[in-house]
């Protein structure tokens, strides 16, 4: 399993509009084959700092997820909106042990 973690903070004039763009990748996403969690979360203490978390069932599956036209367009959205600090971290990780 791949688990993803990114992050992106949205000027103030267009948070609302990668809000909402966000909301979309997501609802996306999570139709994706190979996709078991795709979560935006907006950072309390930061309004407009997001965070994306992700699991895939393999590297493969994250591959296609950003080859997809889709990702491309949202990215590029991103950065004409002025996001300039747009990072994506996978891991792949072992065995799953439930801790509670």
């Amino acid at each position: 399993m791949i688990l993803s973690h990114g992050t992106l903070t949205a000027p103030a004039a267009h948070a609302d509009a990668i809000r909402a763009l966000l909301r979309q990748i997501a609802q996306a996403t999570r139709q994706e084959a190979g996709c078991r969690l795709y979560l935006v979360s907006e950072n309390l203490e930061t309004p407009g700092h997001f965070v994306i978390s992700e699991q895939w069932d393999s590297l493969e599956a994250m591959q296609t997820h950003l080859a997809q036209p889709g990702v491309g367009e949202a990215v590029a959205a991103v950065h004409g909106m002025g996001v300039t600090d747009l990072t994506i971290t996978a891991w792949e990780a072992g065995a799953q042990t439930d801790v509670m």
